[in-house]
């Protein structure tokens, strides 16, 4: 009897004891691995196209497998990849009532050829009544400046007042009209530019979509306008609307010519050229394909392609983002011209040819995506043999896969950081995410209006504690709108201090004064508010409860309420109907937040749903967005997040960090110099960049399987 209860008894804890060694044993030392680097996501792709995806999990398997024209180098600055180089131009229009006048401007400009350098002024001529300027830089400004010489022309007898913002008068107004129809705007446009007596006042014309155009005009847009309306009255199937959307006094369009790179072939032997390019931006405008990129690429006019390697792109005004839309994957024409939308995705776009590092090798649903060393890559073939993407949905289930070394990299949640942060096993790298948690006041709101309040409301919450207990102590305080490892963020901009007192000082001189119950009160309106957040978010709960706790000891009545992200988003924010709100950005790496802050984006829907408004801010804004030279971005850069800061139309709360584990001493890194020189590498340990300690996965090496570096 004794024997058989051990047997049962012991057996089991026996098999326990086993499998407990067996994990041990698992747990501390990696198997042995073969030349691969495996990942993990709970979620898997779902196309692997670049201009048809939205998904992280989609851009991971992407960026391996596709290239680009352009890039962002380990510190975040923008450098060629398919492109090996580009130049920048620029070419402003201005239309006088005759050519005299359009000669005199030139002579205007000719002599005052001192300034032509500050400019970027590569050439000047005259053609009928315009006077054409070629810039070297793209820009409003030096265009702006050259404007404002032309007052010293007179106008013409007889000249007619133009409302509005006056340019000088020997110009002639443009307007922007833009007609909407039902469908065939390319023919509409067209039949209307040979038939209409008008047609003369037009100086370009755009076709945005199948219903709707533009025009740019001179002369007086009535005219033009009541011709359009008679014209499309004659075909009323089209059901076409024209009203004017914008008034200018010349045509700035800039342009990037790109020089590509003659030694990049797709993953089936096809050289790669300009042609694919040009493919691919056509397949992004195409209306069929739905890429949800096309906002990228709305201020483009046109592309030509005069040889094989090069690429120019015009734009129908300045807008210097526009170089970061060029890190685009590119699409194979040789594979995809002329096929319909549902052979892409049957034969395509989860099966790709590429240019990138790493080729398409194969997908298993719901288990891993599979990609294979790309032997031609034009920058030298990988160490790794392959790179497999796998699908592991439950979160606990990735950091055991890490843990047990199935998987080489894990983003450490921020629980968890301390734990692995003194565990010798592993690499932790940390660094900024591009994002931020704040909260947002509305200032449509008289209690938020008051910017000696915000500033009060910014001292009173202790940031510090809740980067503390909320992150773990992963996070710094967040400085204003851009992310602080960006080239173009002005680190001298301090964060206010957690100061009660002063917190409490500023309130008074506003007004407020404590009540009965002790809640702050001002001509008899007590300062009590609701602020919301989102559910399933439990850092913004525990967030909008520290800041209740913190507001309530200076006298300030809070409820947090919360609500299903559905109805946060569409019954409260996008209706502006909120007194504060906490919430997050998750920003790239682009300075242009005209979005999110200018004072045209407040309506409903809109992304400036707290209502800031703030004039300097609004030039700024406008001035960034059509500058390319990266000094003068970087200086109105720091001027706009200054000025936002000291606003506080945020109460700017933490930017949290990034932080990702890997088997110690499980890669190390053998690149080719920044040179470009094949012959010279450089060989270093992972190591955290701007841009993350993955920038350089590419090159990243099993120590067991050391590389072969290329001649």
């Amino acid at each position: 009897m004794g024997i058989l209860r051990g047997i049962i008894y012991g057996l089991p804890a026996l098999l326990a004891l086993v499998l407990a060694a067996s994990f041990a044993s698992v747990k501390l030392t990696p198997a042995p691995r073969k030349n691969e680097l495996i990942t993990a996501g709970i979620g898997e792709a779902k196309i692997l196209n670049p201009i048809q995806s939205t998904t992280g999990a989609d851009g991971e398997i992407q960026s391996q497998v596709f290239g680009s024209l352009l890039r962002y180098s380990e510190n975040l600055e923008i450098e060629g990849d398919h492109a090996k180089s580009w130049d920048l131009a620029q070419t402003t229009t201005f239309y006088f009532f005759s050519r005299q006048e359009a000669l005199a401007a030139k002579n205007l400009i000719d002599a005052d050829a001192a300034h032509h350098p500050e400019w970027k002024l590569a050439d000047a001529a005259v053609e009928e009544d315009r006077l054409t300027l070629r810039f070297t830089m793209p820009g409003t400004k030096a265009p702006r400046e050259i404007e404002e010489i032309f007052r010293k022309i007179p106008p013409p007898p007889g000249t007619p007042a133009v409302s509005g913002k006056r340019p000088p008068a020997a110009l002639q107004p443009l307007s922007v009209i833009r007609v909407t129809l039902k469908a065939a705007a390319r023919d509409a446009v067209h039949h209307f530019l040979k038939t209409s007596a008008c047609a003369a006042q037009v100086r370009r014309f755009w076709v945005d979509s199948s219903t709707a155009y533009e025009l740019s005009v001179t002369g007086q847009s009535a005219e033009i306008l009541k011709e359009l309306r008679l014209h499309h009255e004659a075909n009323a199937s089209l059901g076409a609307s024209a009203e004017v959307i914008d008034t200018l006094s010349r045509l700035d369009e800039p342009e990037i010519t790109f020089h590509l790179r003659d030694d990049i072939r797709w993953h089936d032997g096809e050289p790669f050229t300009a042609r694919d390019v040009e493919f691919t931006f056509r397949m992004i405008m195409d209306e069929t394909v739905a890429s949800p990129r096309r906002p990228d690429y709305e201020l483009v006019a046109k592309i030509e392609t005069p040889d094989a390697h090069t690429v120019r792109v015009m734009y129908r005004r300045p807008y210097s983002p526009a170089l970061t839309s060029w890190m685009i994957g590119l699409l194979p024409a040789h594979v995809l011209e002329g096929k319909a939308s549902a052979w892409w995705a049957e034969h395509f776009n989860r099966a790709p040819v590429g240019t990138g590092p790493f080729r398409f090798k194969e997908w298993k649903t719901n288990e891993h995506i599979a990609l294979e060393r790309n032997p031609d890559y034009f920058a030298g073939r990988s160490h790794l043999d392959t790179i497999v993407v796998r699908v592991i949905p439950d979160p606990v289930a990735i950091r055991l896969a890490f843990e047990t070394g199935q998987v080489d990299f894990w983003g450490v949640s921020q629980h968890a950081v301390g734990t692995f942060e003194k565990d010798p096993r592993f690499s932790i790298f940390a660094s900024p995410s591009p994002a931020y948690e704040y909260i947002g006041w509305n200032l449509r709101r008289p209690l938020f209006q008051d910017v000696k309040v915000r500033r009060a409301l910014a001292h009173a919450v202790d940031v510090d504690s809740i980067i503390r207990f909320v992150l773990y102590g992963h996070g710094e305080i967040s400085n204003g709108i851009f992310p602080p490892q960006m080239w173009f963020a002005d680190a001298s901009v301090r964060p206010y201090e957690f100061n009660p007192d002063k917190a409490k000082a500023l309130l008074a001189e506003a007004g407020w004064v404590p009540g009965a119950d002790g809640v702050l009160s001002k001509n008899g309106r007590r300062f009590s508010f609701d602020l919301i957040t989102n559910m399933a978010n439990d850092v913004r709960k525990d967030i909008a409860t520290l800041v209740q706790a913190d507001l309530k000891k200076i006298g300030i009545d809070v409820r947090v309420q919360i609500y299903e992200w559905t109805v946060f988003i569409s019954e409260h924010i996008n209706t502006c109907d909120f007194d504060a709100a906490a919430l997050g950005w998750s920003l790239g790496y682009d300075y242009d937040q005209y979005q999110i802050w200018h004072s045209t984006q407040t309506a409903p829907g809109r992304l400036n749903f707290v209502g800031y408004e703030n004039p300097e801010a609004d030039r700024l804004l406008e001035d960034i967005r059509t500058c390319y030279d990266t000094a003068e971005i970087a200086g109105t850069a720091g001027r706009l997040q200054r000025i936002i800061y000291e606003d506080q139309p945020y109460l700017f709360l933490y930017v949290p960090k990034s932080v990702g584990a890997m088997w110690k001493d499980a890669y190390r890194v053998s690149r080719p110099a920044a040179t470009g020189d094949r012959r010279e590498w450089i060989d270093e340990p992972v190591r955290m960049t701007k841009a993350g300690f993955r920038y350089y996965q590419d090159w990243f090496y099993r120590p067991q399987y050391p590389p072969v570096l290329a001649p």
